[in-house]
């Protein structure tokens, strides 16, 4: 039983080869020069357009490897944080300069609440900010403020939208310390100047009316007034 089973296979073998000398001698019929030529004609110009599209393919990567270069490069030291937030205000990427505002190594802060770092007074407002951008999906800020060493206050401006999957918050973190200071020094000195002005009319108020006493008791004028 076993030798029929061979030799059917055998014989079957037999057959197709027999079936495919038959129809490559078919296949040959009137294949003369020039069908020759113009078959050759056309590997050739496929074979150049595969050329052509490796070529092409190869140049879009690299434009896009350059592109993602510089990316990566302004994303990691531009002069402002940038965070990746999840729902729970986790911290699912960020780059050097929002490591640096909170003084750990960027590996250090995966995965951390931002909240964690921020004062105890402002950490509702960042759960409130997370919320309004995952609920309102539309451009939202905030502001927060983290404790430094020595008792230093750090204020931040957060500005964040949700990623188009509803995923993730983006959101740019920028210090805006020394402009709050600023404007805190400009108020005082405004305060100070009016405060300044005010006293020195008031002088001059008071000069005036020295000088009238003065007068009325028939003395000379103690202040020059104008």
């Amino acid at each position: 039983m076993k030798n029929q089973k061979l030799s059917n296979s055998m014989l079957l073998r037999q057959k197709a080869e027999a079936k495919l000398a038959v129809e490559s001698a078919k296949s040959d019929i009137g294949l003369n020069e020039m069908d020759v030529l113009r078959i050759n004609h056309e590997l050739q110009v496929h074979q150049i357009e595969l050329e052509m599209q490796n070529e092409e393919l190869v140049f879009a990567k690299e434009q896009a490897e350059e592109i993602a270069e510089k990316y990566i490069e302004l994303y990691n030291f531009a002069p402002i944080g940038y965070f990746t937030f999840s729902r729970e205000g986790n911290i699912i990427e960020l780059n050097e300069y929002g490591s640096q505002m909170l003084g750990m190594n960027p590996n250090q802060l995966m995965n951390k609440n931002f909240d964690l770092f921020i004062i105890d007074e402002d950490k509702q407002i960042f759960i409130l900010y997370i919320d309004k951008t995952y609920e309102s999906k539309s451009i939202e800020t905030c502001m927060i403020s983290l404790p430094l060493e020595d008792g230093i206050i750090r204020h931040i401006l957060l500005t964040g939208h949700i990623t188009k999957n509803g995923k993730y918050c983006l959101t740019a973190a920028l210090d805006i310390t020394k402009r709050l200071q600023l404007e805190k020094d400009t108020i005082e000195l405004q305060q100070f100047n009016s405060y300044f002005i005010g006293r020195e009319l008031r002088m001059v108020e008071l000069k005036k009316e020295i000088n009238e006493l003065l007068q009325k008791n028939g003395l000379d004028k103690k202040y020059p007034v104008s």
